[in-house]
């Protein structure tokens, strides 16, 4: 199994990171995950977007799947055979995503995207690919993800800290965690570094990637903060990284 890091950044894209997105590919089956603004763009770099096998969007916050609308004109004017694509997402996401459409645009939506609704604890397979869908605390419906291939890739979305984070990245090959901040501000919603690293090392995760910190922050700070809990590799999170998860 290998990952490749589409976009990295939280919030908003900069010069050099798009916003999340993750592109796993295992044999033939190409899933990406996320897809915040920037992420299309990257994945040109690596494959055909039309030859996705699926996408997942963990949440329907702007900043993870905003390039559903230009990957859409992509499938809908070229000859794309397997469409349409399935897009595993909370319920309501074709309803909600409709929104950034012009009017009259359902038809058309329809014949590239399949909406499909994660559940928690559910299951479904992409080719031979295992996936579940854990929920996570944020202020909208939020999943985690465990990705089973060659490989057991975890996802934490993004969350505040929450217990359900253990059971995502138990045993994971690699746990690709978000890592906004750097100190505890109650209000903003999301994990700090050494909350990644605690997740890390109490679930027994072979390697931390800290990812989604805030772009004005150090992630030097951020990886020393994993550090105090976690003791296996960590990497830092940079676009079009290719991670190879059977070495």
């Amino acid at each position: 199994m290998d990952l490749v890091t589409l976009g990295t950044s939280a919030a908003y894209p900069t010069v050099e990171r798009a916003c999340s997105g993750y592109l796993i590919h295992d044999g033939d089956v190409r899933i990406l995950m996320d897809m915040g603004s920037g992420v299309v763009r990257n994945l040109m770099r690596w494959t055909d977007p039309g030859g996705l096998s699926a996408i997942i969007l963990s949440h329907l916050h702007q900043d993870h799947f905003i390039d559903i609308y230009p990957l859409y004109y992509f499938l809908a004017y070229r000859e794309v055979q397997n469409l349409p694509l399935d897009i595993y997402a909370p319920e309501g996401a074709r309803e909600f995503i409709l929104q950034i459409f012009p009017p009259g645009s359902e038809r058309g939506v329809d014949r590239v995207y399949r909406f499909k609704s994660l559940e928690d604890r559910g299951f479904f397979d992409v080719g031979g690919v295992r996936c579940q869908s854990i929920a996570v605390k944020h202020n909208l419906p939020a999943f985690g993800m465990r990705i089973s291939g060659k490989q057991l890739l975890a996802y934490s979305s993004d969350t505040e800290f929450d217990e359900a984070l253990f059971d995502i990245a138990s045993g994971s090959d690699l746990f690709i965690c978000e890592a906004t901040k750097q100190a505890d501000y109650k209000d903003v919603l999301h994990l700090t570094a050494k909350q990644a690293g605690l997740v890390a090392q109490k679930s027994g995760a072979k390697k931390l990637m800290l990812t989604h910190i805030w772009p004005e922050f150090d992630p030097a700070l951020s990886r020393q903060m994993a550090a105090e809990e976690y003791g296996g590799p960590i990497i830092i999170a940079e676009d079009n990284m290719l991670i190879s998860m059977g070495s």
